[in-house]
């Protein structure tokens, strides 16, 4: 693609979130998950000024929230025991 394709299409996508916006009015966007793990991951790296001023959905807040709630729930399943429940006895406790 070259530049000016880019560009085409950057404002072609633009103006259909404008439109989509007036559409709204009041109503909030509904993200599902996987929504909000994939807008997280590709923005989550593009310095807040920056973020600003995209034209999106949501507030770049929000978008960072959603990077830092997806960072914790994986380091979570990464923390998570391997074992469920009482870990077990040192052996030389249970010698006496």
């Amino acid at each position: 693609m070259s530049d000016r394709d880019k560009d085409v299409e950057i404002l072609a996508l633009r103006h259909q979130l404008s439109v989509l916006e007036r559409q709204l009015g009041k109503e909030k966007v509904r993200f599902s998950p996987s929504d909000r793990a994939f807008l997280a991951a590709l923005l989550h790296r593009l310095p807040r000024d920056v973020l600003r001023r995209l034209r999106l959905l949501v507030r770049p807040d929000t978008v960072l929230r959603w990077h830092r709630d997806l960072v914790a729930r994986r380091h979570a399943a990464e923390s998570k025991p391997k074992r469920p429940g009482r870990p077990r006895t040192v052996r030389s406790i249970r010698a006496r």
